[in-house]
């Protein structure tokens, strides 16, 4: 294989491309009229292999993604002092980290509202050799 961490997949040539896909299934369940008219979204890290910034800026903007919609679905249950104290807790290390509450709920709705597809590597063997 070209690439050593494929070396167990049987691939005699190239590198594995991963993808990413970030959506609110619970709004938007599979089958279901809103998923088929789901705003997609994508986001790609890198063409060139030689790109070495952008496949690791977008998996940080994916984390962030998941990471605020977690945290803003955040009590799941209201009379769970836990939950709550989850709640307090995440949204106090976002606010630390200068994202307030209007930017939590702008980046949870663009979960919830969109199909948000990540390509960290579209030329993975690329990457892999620099070139």
């Amino acid at each position: 294989a070209d690439c050593p961490y494929d070396r167990d997949t049987g691939l005699n040539a190239g590198c594995r491309n991963y993808i990413l896909t970030i959506e609110d299934k619970a709004v938007h369940p599979e089958g279901s009229a809103s998923a088929a008219t789901l705003p997609e979204v994508f986001l790609s890290g890198c063409l060139h292999g030689n790109e070495r910034v952008g496949p690791s800026s977008v998996t940080e903007a994916a984390s962030l993604l998941l990471e605020v919609a977690a945290c803003v679905a955040l009590p799941t249950d209201p009379a769970d002092s836990r939950s709550v104290n989850d709640a307090i807790l995440c949204r106090r290390d976002l606010d630390e980290r200068g994202i307030g509450e209007s930017h939590r709920r702008w980046l949870a709705r663009l979960v919830s509202t969109r199909r948000i597809v990540i390509m960290p590597t579209a030329n993975a063997l690329g990457y892999y050799q620099n070139k």
